[in-house]
């Protein structure tokens, strides 16, 4: 059964898509939150599957609205439903985080369901590339580290292996000297590299 949680401050109109929900997915279970502040409270007690929000809300400005809706619920996809339509605030929306805006005409209201399912499946591909980028993102960073971690073990038993010459039986030789100075610069380029690596 979809979860849905729509976001409008005019009854009315929220009777008219509740029916064109339910008509076009069957049986949902619906939620409806008629301020931002209701909304917010709502999303930190349940789970939805989708959320519909008016993008004029009387206690919130639209595009920080879409925003709170994201950060809040960053795996269930926005869709923004209003009775002004304007191309500038329909960008602004989908800039926002909004997965689709759509202007409340008789028409729309009639493929609402068509067009918020088409949402949730392109939501789903968005996550799932999010993830994707994500995994190469840490298998690229993990092999940075096992570098890393190499030479320092490399270091470390080249260093081992002068301590044990120089205390072992005196036959330190004097390129010794000049190799312990190459290791501590390479040790010094290690640790400006992974200062580097994480700050990134």
């Amino acid at each position: 059964m979809t979860r849905i949680l729509l976001i409008e401050d005019n009854a009315d109109h929220a009777e008219l898509i509740e029916r064109s929900l339910k008509k076009g997915f069957g049986p949902i279970r619906l939620k409806v939150a008629a301020s931002a502040e209701e909304a917010y409270e709502t999303l930190d007690d349940k789970k939805f599957d989708l959320i519909l929000s008016d993008y004029y809300l009387p206690d919130v400005d639209g595009d920080e609205h879409i925003r709170q809706l994201s950060l809040r619920a960053p795996r269930v996809p926005v869709v923004i439903i209003t009775g002004q339509g304007d191309e500038k605030v329909a960008a602004k929306s989908i800039q926002s985080g909004a997965e689709d805006y759509i202007v409340k005409t008789r028409e729309a209201l009639e493929v609402l369901p068509t067009i918020l399912k088409r949402a949730m499946v392109k939501h789903r591909s968005h996550q799932s590339k999010k993830q994707k980028e994500i995994r190469k993102h840490l298998n690229d960073h993990e092999e940075k580290v096992k570098k890393v971690l190499g030479e320092v073990e490399k270091i470390g038993r080249r260093m081992r292996n002068l301590t044990k010459r120089a205390s072992g039986n005196g036959s330190a030789k004097p390129e010794d000297s000049g190799t312990l100075d190459n290791l501590a610069r390479q040790i010094e380029s290690l640790k400006k590299f992974v200062k580097g690596f994480f700050k990134k």
